[in-house]
């Protein structure tokens, strides 16, 4: 998932790794596996000059196991201070309208959704699978970048994440997931049908995720927030703590 980040690199080191698949914590990065077995992500990059090839091939190493796609996040902490330059000569890739994202914290309780629309957790694999399958439609992930459904269905029992989906007029409307973490709840994948924007269903599958966060005693919610998402989360009462740079590198497309 492309919001998949924690803030290891955020000041105080306020998110530990999440689980996934797996967290290889090494000198040089920390790799997390997502369950989904397609996205995996690279952060808190701390490279030497000159180190960014063998950087790159021990990440590809690590995730030789049909991961499709690695988003490999830098933040200002991140060395070299031309690492950007030196990862992009290292194969890979820049994409322009999913490059620069805000890391936000929200630290205080945010309004609440209203009555009208009902927001409930995934319970059983085949409502995960529906409900990440509805964010796939949303976000127009392409077919490779898509899990099948029976890789939905087997994440279900893996995962440490939840699933929330969002009803209005009766009709799932949307979905928005979050990882836990032992200092806060990492947000994900929130979005909502174009139809049924404007009518609070964003706000209250962010409530419902702070609601989650506050019942496992961990009460912040943290998320990677791009020029669309930024300002209705701003709203919300989300503060930036710092900026990321994505970078891409496709493993596979099978």
């Amino acid at each position: 998932m492309s919001q998949l980040i924690d803030f290891v690199e955020a000041p105080g080191r306020f998110m530990e790794p999440t689980q996934g698949a797996f967290v290889v914590k090494t000198p040089r990065f920390v790799a997390v596996g997502g369950a989904d077995g397609v996205w995996a992500s690279v952060q808190g990059v701390r490279l030497r000059d000159g180190e960014a090839p063998d950087a790159v091939a021990e990440v590809r190493e690590l995730l030789a196991n049909g991961t499709h796609v690695a988003s490999w996040w830098l933040s200002e902490h991140a060395t070299p201070a031309d690492v950007e330059e030196q990862l992009l000569d290292a194969g890979l890739d820049l994409v322009a309208d999913d490059y620069l994202l805000d890391g936000l914290l929200l630290t205080t309780p945010p309004p609440a959704g209203p009555a009208a629309v009902e927001v409930r957790r995934a319970a059983t694999a085949e409502e995960w699978a529906t409900l990440r399958e509805l964010q796939d439609g949303i976000f127009d992930n392409p077919s490779e970048r898509r899990a099948t459904r029976e890789q939905l269905l087997a994440e279900f029992p893996k995962t440490s994440s939840v699933l929330f989906g969002a009803w209005l007029d009766g009709q799932l409307v949307g979905a928005a997931g979050a990882t836990p973490t032992t200092r806060g709840m990492l947000l994900w994948g929130g979005s909502v049908r174009e139809d049924a924007r404007g009518r609070g269903c964003y706000r209250a599958l962010v409530r419902a995720r702070w609601d989650d966060a506050v019942r496992r005693g961990t009460p912040a919610l943290t998320v990677g927030a791009n020029d669309r998402s930024g300002p209705a989360l701003r709203k919300l009462g989300f503060e930036k703590v710092l900026q990321f740079r994505r970078l891409e590198d496709v493993l596979s497309v099978s």
